[in-house]
């Protein structure tokens, strides 16, 4: 399988083997935020459970640079649409393509995700790492937004459903650690060289 990034750059071919397997059967729980009605302005608080936006889906882990706020107990209210470290949190609505994980060391234990998304808990067959980095791959990406409708705010139809019969390559979870550990070491590197041309820019 020759792994791809959506803007080309390649991570090599991995000779191993992978079974064919649904989204549906690598998922223990896929839950959609919450309706908009559910989160209106005045729910917003200074401090407490941060609520997710796009721009915390930029990138393969979550970022967390800026977030508003809500209740505990309205954060309680919403249930399922709490989501936690070693979660995925996919957009279906507005920026398509974006997909994530909450890192263990992420700053919170949980947030609210937004209307514009849904959550994912992967079960023990695979990695919440390896399931993101194959959707940022080009083939991911394709899978990913192939019921895509640009009409009006671009969207998923039926995303839950239609996430969840999606068939992807896996191999076995000691493969799986092996890929993502060469993925992250690669974007770690990615990273910092970005890091030094700003600094030589500024």
């Amino acid at each position: 399988m020759n792994w791809r990034t959506r803007s080309g750059e390649s991570w090599g071919r991995l000779d191993m083997k992978f079974e064919t397997m649904k989204i549906a059967d690598l998922v223990s729980e896929i839950s959609m935020g919450p309706f908009g009605s559910n989160i209106k302005v005045e729910c917003f608080v200074g401090e407490g459970i941060p609520v997710l936006n796009g721009s915390n889906l930029d990138g393969f882990t979550l970022k967390e640079d800026s977030f508003r706020y809500v209740t505990k107990e309205k954060a309680d209210s919403l249930g399922k649409a709490n989501a936690h470290r070693g979660d995925v949190v996919i957009t279906h609505r507005g920026t398509l393509g974006q997909i994530v994980f909450i890192p263990q060391d992420s700053l919170h234990d949980r947030y609210v995700i937004s209307q514009s998304q849904f959550r994912v808990k992967c079960n023990e067959k695979i990695l919440p790492e390896y399931l993101v980095y194959y959707f940022h791959t080009r083939i991911g990406q394709h899978k990913l937004l192939s019921n895509a409708s640009q009409v009006g705010v671009p969207a998923l139809a039926r995303a839950s459903t239609t996430f969840q019969a999606i068939e992807i390559g896996v191999p076995d979870l000691e493969n799986q650690r092996k890929i993502v550990r060469l993925l992250e070491t690669i974007r770690q590197k990615v990273k910092v060289n970005n890091a030094i041309n700003d600094n030589l820019a500024a």
